[in-house]
């Protein structure tokens, strides 16, 4: 990365005044990449283009994906080499799969499309699902759309647009929720009272995860929705086995219940064959974890956890995916082979507990700003086992399990025990010499244990910086304060200099 990135941004946006300088064949291959953005986007654009107009008119969240190629241009920050090839080819692969779900979740919209016979057909083919369930175990109904009910109108919008949030907890609290409520079922609750979740669905399947916060949040969706509902229970303490059997009995209830309101026959085979290209994607994942093991820590930035969260949710199973995924491990491969090293990197961290959505470039500022590299992350490590496939039993027993360990909730359940111990292996396993454990201040289970992550950091003498932070709220704490926490911590306790000076404080406030 050449130094002075500070002086592109234009005040306050951290909008750039032209395109970063890579190096010729990376500057080429960045800008051929964002022209298929473009593309990709203005054909989604064309192909319902008075029902994309409406949608923008409907919903508030529609506008955040107008906004997404400066997103793009955020999250490419600094990335060269196989980052960059990799990153550009996960965020492609999430442009397609989000853009056909739009399709999907509009053309059936009973709120877009009131009275029409052809939207109502598309709508019972449809699935709603909750975003923590991971979509694999519709893989089974192949004649049905799944849709993960807050993906398109919370989450995504969330990451792409530091503001989209705002409003909806707004509305939370003024109906009433306390303002201490973690901002993610507050978001959640928000889009529901203002009746912006899209009207489709034959049938919703709810669940118990991430928190108790989420869970009290489905009464107030469900009301919007008034669709046939049923909840996936999933065990708290995911690691003991007495509990599987348990948990695959769950699984076997809301079978029967989406056979019950689709009228289709549970197709095994199909599954079988979805729980194999997962088997597949989860491998290539676990040859990241290894290649980041190594000094060369190919697969680094935000695109990384991104992905792989979009991955868990709704491209499990899916071969356009694994597709990208054999793609993308071919280019780390052949960089880490070659001995390349594209990057300045002074200290290599472990970053803990879940990230900020309000500053999804977290990890491309601390590697452009102070060398940081995010060699892993909690975030990241979600249904990392394979299923075993031999018999239908075995298969729910493994995606029961892969539920059990889903993003926001793998490391926060199962005991205190699981997200300590699992932080001083990863920070070995990874040969860091530093961690950034995110204070999400909301989530009240974690909070509880911070004094026992300063002690075992202390007992091993593993520096350990806290940024603060309140997940999807950028008015709690705003980007810049995030970036002051790690300054003094690098100034004060690392006694370093950055590696570039114009990225150390920028106003970004008015920033997407």
């Amino acid at each position: 990365m050449a130094k002075g990135q500070g002086k592109l941004y234009l005040d306050k946006t951290a909008i750039w005044k032209h395109r970063e300088w890579r190096g010729l064949e990376d500057t080429c291959y960045d800008f051929s990449q964002w022209c298929s953005l473009w593309g990709k986007l203005l054909v989604w654009a064309m192909s319902h283009p008075e029902q994309n107009v409406k949608a923008i008119f409907r919903y508030r969240w529609m506008f955040n994906y107008l906004t997404v190629p400066s997103f793009f241009a955020r999250i490419m920050a600094g990335l060269k080499g196989a980052a960059l090839k990799g990153a550009w080819g996960n965020m492609l692969t999430l442009v397609e799969m989000v853009t056909d779900l739009l399709d999907t979740e509009l053309s059936a919209d009973a709120h877009l499309h009131p009275g029409s016979r052809k939207a109502e057909e598309l709508s019972k083919k449809i699935i709603q699902m909750d975003e923590l369930i991971p979509s694999i175990i519709g893989a089974g109904f192949p004649n049905n759309k799944i849709v993960l009910t807050q993906m398109l109108p919370a989450y995504l919008p969330s990451l792409i647009n530091q503001h989209s949030p705002v409003h909806y907890i707004g509305e939370s609290e003024s109906y009433g929720l306390p303002a201490d409520v973690c901002p993610l079922p507050s978001l959640e609750a928000g889009v529901a009272i203002d009746d912006d979740f899209p009207k489709v669905g034959c049938c919703t399947v709810s669940c118990n995860m991430p928190c108790d916060g989420s869970i009290m949040t489905t009464p107030l969706q469900d009301r919007r929705h008034n669709l046939p509902t049923i909840a996936l229970n999933v065990p708290l303490r995911w690691t003991r086995e007495e509990a599987q059997d348990y948990a695959v009995e769950e699984y076997k209830s809301i079978i029967a219940f989406m056979e019950e309101h689709t009228g289709e026959k549970y197709d095994w085979d199909k599954l079988r064959e979805a729980c194999e290209i997962w088997n597949q994607q989860t491998m290539c994942k676990q040859e990241k974890w290894e290649l980041n093991r190594t000094a060369l820590s190919p697969h680094t930035g935000s695109t990384a956890w991104m992905y792989r969260i979009f991955e868990y949710q709704y491209a499990c199973g899916k071969k356009a995916a694994l597709e990208n995924d054999l793609k993308v491990n071919e280019y780390l491969r052949e960089q880490v082979a070659a001995k390349k090293f594209p990057k300045t990197v002074r200290h290599r961290a472990i970053i803990w507990n879940t990230p900020a959505n309000m500053y999804a470039n977290f990890n491309n500022w601390i590697l452009d700003c102070w060398g940081i590299d995010s060699v892993a992350e909690m975030i990241d490590f979600q249904g990392s086992e394979l299923i075993d496939t031999s018999t239908n039993e075995t298969m729910l027993y493994g995606i029961a399990k892969m539920a059990q360990g889903a993003t926001m909730r793998v490391h926060t359940k199962g005991g205190c025990e699981v997200i300590l111990n699992d932080l001083w292996a990863k920070y070995q396993e990874f040969s860091a010499d530093m961690i950034i454990m995110f204070d999400q201040i909301s989530c009240k289970g974690v909070g509880a244990i911070n004094g026992l992550f300063e002690e075992g950091a202390r007992a091993r003498g593993i520096p350990m910086c806290w940024v603060k932070q309140d997940l999807m709220d950028p008015t709690t704490f705003s980007r810049r304060d995030l970036r002051a926490c790690v300054n003094t911590f690098m100034e004060t306790v690392m006694n370093e200099q950055p590696v570039d000076p114009t990225l150390v404080d920028f106003d970004d406030s008015e920033s997407w």
